[in-house]
């Protein structure tokens, strides 16, 4: 979190403390969260190459010093799910731990696959959501003199930033195979000429700005009605198993953040922020002052 409105360690007082949004909030808020559900001790989370690459350096890792962090992390976790299984605790690992069907459970190699698959989902794109929502907010004045003025809107801002900055935009699919074998007649979608093991990307943002479902959708509106009605997390069948613990974790940060932080704003102009790489969307840095 922030350091409080007196001065902080660096001497810096309000309303010019530097915070830098990324590393300092938006990633350690959801990996905590993420950590105390499955059951890691948040301090062995730093060992994971994704937190100690934001956490601990500003000079990302090597891929040698990437791989031993990953695998001393592994073999953390190969102790830990031992551990459960004599001393269960609260916690997802503990449940994996114990699951039992008949006498099949699942082995370590299966704990591991779903705790990283719990681990990444519960974080990468959250951290996102909650940059996208400040850069939006704050870039977006008068929806964010709406926010002051009305803070129990705080759901609508997410769903709208959702819409509008979805973390995840993008989905591929290879859709032109049945039963592993390709299909040999041309296939077409809205107009588009589909053929045999092509890669269908499904653009998730060009839906949350379709102009049939949003009016004028190219604006950022946290009053709009049908906000909620965008498909970030996907729909139906595929709809992200996270979805609620995002909507919380972005709700209750957006609200703390700028009840606690009136002056919050941007350190750098609006055009010198940049995107990311990489297929999930968010800000590789934001600087602010408070």
């Amino acid at each position: 979190m922030p350091a409080g409105r007196g001065k902080s360690g660096s001497g810096e007082a309000a309303p010019n403390r530097r915070l830098d949004l990324i590393p300092q909030f938006a990633y350690p808020l959801p990996v905590a969260i993420i950590s105390d559900l499955l059951g890691i001790p948040r301090d062995r989370t730093n060992q994971w190459m994704g937190m100690a690459r934001h956490a601990e350096t500003a000079v990302p890792p090597t891929p040698e010093e990437a791989q031993e962090r990953f695998q001393q992390f592994v073999d953390y976790l190969k102790e830990l799910f031992e551990e459960r299984r004599v001393n269960p605790c609260d916690d997802m690992i503990s449940r994996m731990a114990l699951a039992m069907e008949g006498d099949d459970r699942l082995t370590d190699e299966e704990m591991l696959a779903t705790a990283f698959l719990l681990y990444g989902a519960g974080h990468a794109t959250t951290v996102n959501l909650i940059g996208n929502a400040v850069v939006a907010l704050l870039t977006h004045p008068e929806e964010l003199v709406k926010l002051r003025q009305n803070p129990d809107v705080i759901p609508n801002p997410i769903e709208e930033t959702l819409r509008y900055w979805a973390p995840a935009e993008t989905v591929g699919r290879s859709i032109m195979e049945r039963d592993g074998q390709p299909i040999a007649n041309e296939v077409e979608v809205a107009g588009c000429p589909l053929h045999a093991s092509e890669l269908l990307t499904l653009n998730l943002a060009a839906a949350n700005r379709d102009p049939a479902r949003f009016t004028d959708p190219d604006t950022y509106d946290i009053s709009r009605a049908n906000a909620n009605r965008h498909i970030a997390f996907g729909k139906g069948i595929h709809l992200c198993l996270g979805a609620p613990l995002a909507r919380v974790e972005g709700q209750i940060a957006i609200e703390t953040l700028f009840r606690c932080y009136p002056d919050l704003r941007l350190a750098m102009p609006e055009d010198d922020l940049t995107w990311s790489g990489g297929a999930l969307r968010g800000f590789s840095a934001i600087p602010l002052l408070f």
